[in-house]
């Protein structure tokens, strides 16, 4: 019965933002893209530059709105404050217990079954879970590394249990 205990640790909210965008354009581009696509074809097309002035509002406007949206509905979720806030993590057969510093916040303890999957990007392990699309906890490697854990027996044991 494995039993990880990570010291306390934060992630960037920049690099959690940064995260969660690459997610939302990987898999939202095609419907990001193909009204501007359309719009300028149409512009080239019938030679219109009605059609050219509404591909750039389609472009500054309607674009950012659906962002914005996105940031409300994703980087706002409860979900996103476990990742943020400053938590102590403790990784058993149970799942993922987080303890928060800020009293404010309730210990959580994350089953397994709540789990989508777990993904290393970049300098981290993402945590999907299944409350939404897009939403995940963010472990650093670094807050391993500080913890004194081995990287590669909890990535062993992330994957495996996930599974």
């Amino acid at each position: 019965m494995p039993h990880f205990l990570l010291k306390p640790y934060r992630v960037d909210a920049g690099d959690y933002l940064r995260r969660l965008a690459v997610m939302y354009l990987r898999a939202r581009w095609p419907w990001l893209l193909t009204p501007l696509l359309l719009c300028g074809a149409m512009a080239i097309g019938l030679a219109d530059v009605r059609w050219f002035i509404v591909a750039m509002m389609v472009l500054f406007v309607a674009i950012p709105m659906v962002l914005s949206l996105a940031y409300i509905n994703y980087a706002l979720s409860m979900e996103a404050r476990w990742s943020l806030l400053e938590k102590s993590l403790t990784v058993n057969d149970d799942g993922i217990l987080l303890q928060f510093t800020d009293e404010r916040m309730h210990d959580r303890l994350i089953c397994w079954n709540e789990v989508r999957n777990v993904e290393i990007a970049g300098e981290a392990f993402l945590v999907m879970l299944k409350v939404r699309r897009f939403t995940f906890l963010m472990i650093p490697f670094t807050a391993i590394e500080q913890s004194g854990v081995s990287l590669k027996q909890f990535a062993q044991y992330m994957m495996r249990t996930s599974s």
